[in-house]
Order: C-alpha cells, then structure tokens, then sequence
C-alpha cells in the first residue's frame, strides 16, 4: 500500500518505506546522538500530492539558510555498495517552487543509468528501484567533512574543511587530514582553503560578487563573495579561518567518541561518517553508513627524489598500469582527471587500469567507488595535467600513491590470480550444478522469493543482511552466525566453519570485490 503519510527522523522508520540513509538517522536519533531534525517523503508517495506535503514541510519546518532535500533510497549505503554520490541531493530555499523542484529532481535520480551500471557492476540490483527523500534545514557549519574509522583496530581518518563538506565529498578539493599514528597520537596533514561555500540566506544569494557577508551573526569576521547560485553562496576564506588549523583537537576527540557510539547503535565494525559542526560548537552528524571497503595502511613510497615519479594520496590499494588517457575510453588504460567526481562514474564502469585524479582524497565519493570496483587510484596528484601527457605509459600503485612515467609498458604488479579454495562466493541466484571455479562455498543473498539452497553439492549458505525488515524464521538444520557490518549468514549446523573471505565475481569470473570474514558469533 502506497503511503501518504509524511514521516519524521524523531520516529522509528524501516527502510523499505523510508530509504536506508533515513532509517539509519532515525535510529540514530532515538539512541540520542546529534540527528537534525527532518521529515521523509517515503516511497511511492503520489507526486500529485507532492504540493501538499511540500506546503506541510514549509509550514512546520525552520530553515534561515534554506533546507536540503537528500537521497534515500532503498538500495543505498549497504555493507558493499555505497552508491556514494550517484544520487541526488539538493539545497533550496525555503520556498515552495524550489523545494518541490528539488525534490521532483531526488526521486528521478534513482533512474539515473550511472545507478543501474554501478548496481549490475556490484551484484546490487534492486528491481524494481526505490526513493524516498529526507527534506532537513540546512546546518551553516565552520567546518565539515568525513570520518572513516575501523572500530576494531583503532584506526581512523577524518577529513576536513572550512564551511560545508561538498567540495571534499564531491573530490574537487583536497582537505585537512587527521589520521590514527602508530603511537596513538593524531598526525595532522594542514590544507589550503581559497573559497568556502556556506548556505546563505535570501538576502545574501543577492548580493553581487565583492560584497562582504557576516559569517555569524554577532561576528567580526567577514568574506567576499565570489559567487552564489543554487542557494550557496562561494566566498573567499578569511584570513582568520586560514590561519588555524579547520578542525581543532577538542571537536576531533568529541568526533571520534559520537562516531564509535554510532558505530555501536548500529552494529558495525566499519563505519563511514559525514558530519558538521556549527560555530557554537555543536556537532551533528550528516549520514552514517557501512565503510563498504575498509580503508589500507598506505604501502611504502618512491623517494621524493625521483624525478619519474609523481605523488599523491594512496586512495584505492592495488597497482595498475598503461597509457594515460583522459578521455571516456578507459578500458585498460589509466584514467587521468581533475576532480573524481561522481561524473566520473561511467568511466570508472568501463573499468580502467588505474585512476590519477589532481584533487580530493580517498573519503569522496568516487574514490569510494573505486575502491568497491577494485581499481587502483591516486588522488590529490597536483601536476598530473600538465606533467602527463596522452598516451604516456604510466604504473599507478594506489597502495603507496605514486605514479610512475614508464619507458614501456611495464610488467602489471596487480595481485596473482587468486585461488577461491577459501572464499565463500555471494552470489542472488544460484547455478542449477555445482560451480567448478574450485570455490569453497556459495552463498545466497537472502530473498524470500528466491531459490533454496537444496540439493546443491558444495556449502551454501544464506546471508540475512543487517537491514533485514523483518526477523526470519532459522531452520533447524541451520545456525545463526553474526557477521559484523554484514549481517546475519545461516550456515549447516553440521558444516565446517564458513570460508575466510567473502567474494563477488564479475562475468569473467574474476574477483570484483571481497572482504575477509570477521570471527562469526551467535
């Protein structure tokens, strides 16, 4: 049944009505972390009815700076496709023709072509596809960013810029760094920040380029505008801001602490946060999602020396090599770029040697994808434009973020063929007979429509995901296994334990993306 109900972040969702990223605050919310408030139009809703349910948002919803409204499909932020930055999310004014607009434009971006390309890519197809919107005030931070962290290991990295996150999310700009040091200290790698973008109000995204805004009302600092359309206003960082560094001790450590609560609440190991924080010091966190592929230690780098070699920011492990091209034809060819941004999709679909981007970092969008796609990336690469040239033979090793310009093709250092002698395949439907790629396991994403695990040879096993709506019955000649940041696999009571890693095999049979499989617990 098609709901026509408004719903809101202060109550419990499900994400079959209210999207992943909507019931994932809502619970959030409830365990008391700091959610700002908003309303979801859930699936399905009529877009006749969308002028009613926009006025109902106008009347009952604050918005000095303007609202948002944000992606929240079903299909999105799962434990191994992320969909990061492939659907829309829009900021408004608080003005009906302009929301309605804004979110008429979210609910088409779940036909997106990029979307439906990544899904066959992941083995993530949802059918058919679902959108619900999350409609929020729009925060005006200091500063905001992005925080991966693996819970189990202490390990984390944030991201950080002056004013809102886009730039650093949508990979045109490269931020301040924080990372985890081997003594258990932060290691801070600073950022130069030219422009800003901030929310403004009406009166501001009026005002011509040269006219000076009040970052927060009562201050004494100012900023020039540069420009200003689509309710953002771009301004030239301040003096004061740029002398400091952009996210201060005290607010990482508070980060930090809210990011493994929420990582607690919602059961993962692995966890990806985009968060803001306010000038009065208040910390909201944005989205929080699976860290679909944990992030690496960076590998050993070529001397700083090395006149052949060009450095960047290790953003996807791996190595990769051969001609550089710059253009949408990257099949086996090393895809150099500006911003990785989520433009760049369809090429990275077409599955490229390796990526060099001369901006962003290993938390934006695409750089996320890329890591889910297997393909070795360097950002932050500064000179690549104009150091490389078309056609140039380049060996990319994302792990220690070096580009290398080669004489000739050089011998791929990618990882030996794999043997699946101890990877579990995951797989939506199974084959009729037994599979002979000398795997150890198969198993089945859960669909209670779908095939049985019956009369095959090897082990099969089920795998319930996290957000499973609903509790499912577990047959008596199977055992519940909990997989952190996974879900739930059913796995024979008289099966040796399941395999080590977990796989996703392209059509070629080849390893698209795996991760190893954490201690399974009742």
């Amino acid at each position: 049944m098609t709901s026509t109900t408004l719903r809101s972040l202060n109550e419990p969702l499900e994400h079959t009505s209210a999207g992943a990223k909507a019931a994932t605050l809502a619970r959030l919310t409830a365990a008391g972390l700091p959610i700002t408030e908003g309303v979801v139009i859930p699936v399905g809703y009529p877009d006749g009815l969308l002028p009613s349910a926009v006025a109902e948002i106008l009347k009952n919803c604050a918005a000095p700076h303007g609202l948002i409204a944000r992606s929240s499909a079903v299909a999105e932020d799962g434990t191994s496709a992320s969909y990061a930055g492939l659907y829309t999310s829009r900021i408004c004014l608080a003005h009906p023709t302009a929301l309605l607009d804004a979110v008429r434009a979210v609910r088409a971006s779940v036909h997106n072509p990029a979307v439906a390309a990544y899904s066959r890519a992941l083995g993530a197809e949802a059918s058919p596809p679902q959108m619900a919107v999350l409609v929020q005030p729009v925060l005006r931070p200091a500063c905001a960013g992005v925080l991966a962290a693996d819970i189990t290991r202490g390990s984390w990295r944030i991201e950080a810029v002056h004013g809102l996150a886009e730039p650093l999310v949508s990979g045109s700009r490269t931020g301040e760094i924080h990372t985890a040091g081997p003594d258990g200290q932060a290691a801070v790698r600073p950022t130069t920040q030219s422009v800003l973008l901030l929310p403004g109000t009406p009166q501001e995204l009026t005002m011509p380029p040269g006219e000076w805004v009040t970052l927060v009302p009562g201050s004494a600092t100012t900023a020039k505008v540069q420009t200003s359309g689509s309710g953002i206003l771009h301004l030239y960082t301040p003096g004061a801001l740029s002398e400091g560094p952009v996210l201060a001790d005290d607010l990482r450590a508070r980060l930090l602490t809210v990011a493994a609560q929420a990582a607690d609440v919602l059961g993962l190991e692995h966890i990806d946060i985009e968060w803001a924080i306010t000038p009065d010091g208040q910390l909201h966190l944005v989205q929080a999602r699976p860290l679909t592929v944990p992030l690496t230690d960076a590998a050993a780098s070529a001397p700083l020396t090395d006149a052949q070699v060009l450095h960047g920011i290790p953003a996807a492990p791996g190595t990769g090599a051969g001609p550089a091209t710059f253009d949408a034809d990257t099949a086996s060819r090393v895809l150099v770029c500006g911003a990785l941004d989520p433009g760049a999709v369809a090429a990275l679909l077409a599955r490229p040697a390796a990526v060099v981007a001369t901006t962003g970092g290993p938390l934006s969008h695409t750089a996320i994808i890329t890591r889910e796609l297997g393909i070795p990336c360097v950002t932050n690469v500064t000179d690549a434009l104009t150091a490389i040239a078309p056609g140039t033979l380049l060996e990319v090793d994302g792990s220690a973020g070096t580009v290398r310009l080669a004489s000739a093709v050089p011998t791929q250092r990618t990882e030996p063929p794999r043997s699946l002698a101890s990877v579990a395949v995951l797989t939506r439907a199974l084959d009729t007979t037994a599979p002979t790629d000398g795997r150890a396991a198969t198993i089945l994403w859960y669909d209670p429509d779908g095939p049985t695990t019956a009369g095959h040879e090897h082990p099969v096993g089920v795998l319930l995901p996290g957000d499973l709506p609903a509790p499912v019955t577990v047959p008596a000649t199977h055992r519940p296994l909990r997989l952190p940041g996974m879900g739930v696999l059913l796995w024979a009571s008289d099966a040796a334990p399941p395999p080590a890693e977990i796989a996703v095999l392209d059509p070629e049979g080849e390893i698209l993306y795996r991760r190893a499989v954490p201690h399974a617990a009742n």
